[in-house]
This record gives C-alpha cells, sequence and structure tokens, in this order.
C-alpha cells in the first residue's frame, strides 16, 4: 500500500510561517499605504495621504503598520478602504465656519479602489475568518458572466488583470518570507509511519496481519504551497518523493497555479458555453498542462492502493475537480485528518469543518463514510511552540 500526503497552507502556518491570505493582504495594504506620501496607484487601487495636520491625529503617533493592523483587529479594514472626498477649501478660511461643519475628508488618507476582487478580498479579511481569494475570483468570475451584463470582455479582462497582479504580489511575499528553518521532529516521525489496519475500512486484498506495522511501499507528498517548508523533512528514501501540484516558488519551469478548479461546479458548464474572451485563463485546470506534475500525480494514484493523509489543506472548493479525483478513486482506501486544535482551548478544534468540507468532494456519500477516520482514531497537527 502507498500514502499520498496532501499540504496546504495550514502546514507552513504550523511552523510558524506567515503564508495565510489574509498576512498577504496586510502586507499588501501595509507597503501601499507606506508610499502614499506622494501619492500612490498600482492596478488594484490609489491612496493619497491628507496633508492637513488635524486629521494626522488618526494615526495618534502610530506607524503604518501598526495602524492598519489595528483596523484588521478591529474589523474596520472595509471602512478604512472607503473613498474619501476632497476637502473643501473655504473650510480653511473661517475658523467659525470650521468649527460649524466638519470637512468632509477627515480621513488620514484618500483611497479609491479600481479592482472589485479586492473590495472583496478587504471585506472578507478579518481576524476571525479566513479569505480565500481563489474562490471570491470564481465569484466574480460567475457575477461577469451574468446574462444581463453588457460588458462581459470588459470585466472578465479586469478581474484577469487583478488576479495577476495579486499573483505576482502574492510570489513578492513570499520571497521575502524565506526559506522556513523550524522543524517539527513530530512530522519526521509522521512522513514514515506504519500502516494501521484500524484506519482501514474496505481493505485490499491484505489482511490486517499482513498490514500491521507495514510501511507504505511508496510516498507521495503532494504540496499545494509554492514553499519548500516539508524539504527539511526528507531524506535520501527514494521512495518518498514531493510534488510540487502547484507550482514552486520562483521556478520558471514549475510556475505558480493560482485560480479556480471546479469543473464539477453546476455553473462551470455554462462557461463553456460563454464565448467571453479570456474566460479560462486562470482555471487551474489548464494551467496543470504547463507541466508533467498532474500526470504523475495520476500514474502514482492508478498504481496502487494508498491512504489520503491531510495536512493543513482546507479541502476547499477551489481544488474540488482534483480531490473528488483522488478521494473517490477505487484505490483511496482511507482518508485521515490531522486536526487544527487551539492550544488556548483544547476542546476546540477544525475536524468536523474539515469533514463537512471533504463531504463537497464526494458525490458517493457512502464511500465518503466508509473512507473518512473518525475522530476518535485521528490526530491534531503537530505546532510549533510558540516559545
Amino acid at each position: 500500500m502507498n500514502r499520498l500526503i496532501l499540504i496546504g497552507n495550514g502546514f507552513d502556518l504550523a511552523h510558524g510561517m506567515k503564508t495565510s491570505y489574509n498576512d498577504f493582504i496586510l502586507w499588501y495594504l501595509t507597503n501601499c499605504f507606506s508610499k502614499s506620501g506622494d501619492g500612490y496607484e498600482d492596478d488594484l487601487l490609489i491612496i493619497q495621504a491628507n496633508s492637513y495636520v488635524y486629521v494626522h491625529q488618526e494615526l495618534a503617533g502610530k506607524t503604518i503598520p501598526e495602524y492598519i493592523k489595528e483596523h484588521y483587529e478591529n474589523g474596520t479594514l472595509n471602512s478604512l478602504m472607503q473613498i474619501k472626498h476632497d476637502y473643501v477649501s473655504d473650510f480653511i478660511t473661517s475658523s467659525d465656519h470650521y468649527r460649524s461643519r466638519q470637512p468632509e475628508w477627515t480621513s488620514a488618507f484618500k483611497v479609491q479602489i479600481k479592482s472589485e476582487l479586492l473590495t472583496q478580498m478587504i471585506n472578507n479579511c478579518a481576524i476571525d475568518k479566513w479569505v480565500d481569494i481563489e474562490n471570491l475570483f470564481y465569484s466574480s468570475l460567475k457575477k461577469a458572466l451574468t446574462v444581463e451584463n453588457q460588458n462581459k470582455d470588459r470585466d472578465v479582462k479586469d478581474l484577469n488583470k487583478s488576479i495577476a497582479f495579486i499573483i505576482e504580489e502574492l510570489r513578492v511575499y513570499l520571497a521575502n518570507l524565506g526559506h522556513c528553518k523550524e522543524r517539527i521532529d513530530e512530522y519526521r516521525i509522521l512522513m514514515k509511519e506504519a500502516i494501521r489496519p484500524s484506519e482501514i475500512v474496505e481493505r485490499p486484498p491484505l489482511t490486517p496481519d499482513d498490514l500491521l506495522g507495514t510501511v507504505p511501499n511508496n510516498t507521495l507528498i503532494l504540496n499545494f504551497n509554492y514553499t519548500d517548508t516539508v524539504e527539511q523533512y526528507l531524506s535520501d528514501d527514494s521512495n518518498v518523493k514531493v510534488n510540487y501540484i502547484h507550482g514552486k516558488l520562483n521556478e520558471n519551469e514549475n510556475p505558480m497555479i493560482f485560480g479556480f478548479g471546479d469543473e464539477l461546479d453546476a455553473e462551470y458548464s455554462k462557461f463553456e458555453l460563454d464565448r467571453t474572451k479570456e474566460l479560462f485563463k486562470y482555471i487551474k485546470s489548464f494551467w496543470y498542462f504547463k507541466t508533467s506534475n498532474y500526470h504523475d500525480l495520476l500514474r502514482f494514484i492508478q498504481g496502487e492502493t494508498f491512504q489520503v493523509y491531510i495536512l493543513g489543506h482546507s479541502c476547499g472548493l477551489s481544488d474540488r475537480t482534483m480531490l473528488n479525483m483522488i478521494f473517490e478513486h477505487e484505490n483511496c482506501v482511507s482518508i485521515k485528518i490531522y486536526y487544527y486544535e487551539n492550544p488556548q482551548e483544547i476542546s476546540k478544534n477544525n475536524y468536523t469543518e474539515l469533514t463537512e468540507e471533504i463531504s463537497r468532494h464526494f458525490k458517493d456519500k457512502r464511500q465518503m463514510r466508509l473512507k473518512i477516520v473518525p475522530f476518535d482514531k485521528s490526530s491534531c497537527m503537530p505546532q510549533i511552540s510558540p516559545f
């Protein structure tokens, strides 16, 4: 039997890396606001810092990173990004007039958002929830294709321009983070642990005694991250390989794949009948043709029976086409979830949430119930010590 390990962003987060989309958005906004003194503009927004002294009381001695972080923690990022009107000059000439009426531009910054996708990203970016850029992109794509929209070509082109800019900014952000140097010993053991017969209901043509204590013949780590954090757990064993299915940071021959990958969505069939230009530009399936990674995955799952480990992957709809293929494959006999457990409240974890997400990838719900390893036989993801 083989083992397929799905590694998602939660794996990097477990190692203390700030790789969530929330972290990225905060970095991007901080970078933009920090450059706004003489005016800042890119493909997504325009920012102008207010030169009048009194409004800078809003900053109250805070640095730009502190200012952005405060709005994030207070859940007011969206209000910060509202378009502000310009200052009316006659307010300056009369102090009485000023005291009786407040100026329209009372923020330290005037912001104009040029991208509908950025607006959605900011509205969904909060300390108590994760933003999912790829799902927001797909929702925007479907909205652009509504029958009554007379500007489909323009809207799809603008949306693709936004996502292209975001991908490049994400590449820069992740490159600046550098390589993870933290190691968690439990993962080295986990990558090579033996098959447990108790985690498999419908077994392959092997008895429990055959499986007991058996190390997988081959292990494929399907890395959905662009980072190489997992490589520090690899040895010279030829039976453990990594597949950077969504590309690898700064490798031109294995470019970053970013977009949406749910061809099972009911709306997707409408895409195929639509003549809008550039519609499929950021649909993942067409990017997979750029490398042999997807074919390598197919060869692995078609070779022998396998068990799936899920480490830090949210199993969201943006990868539904691939995950459906893996989970419902006849060679897949077991799916073991490594859930996130809140270190402050051990009773709180995301196991149930993950099972709900995984269920979306099964057409055959009987298979789902047979394959998902129950909570009492699952484990929480090892996390780096905060101290």
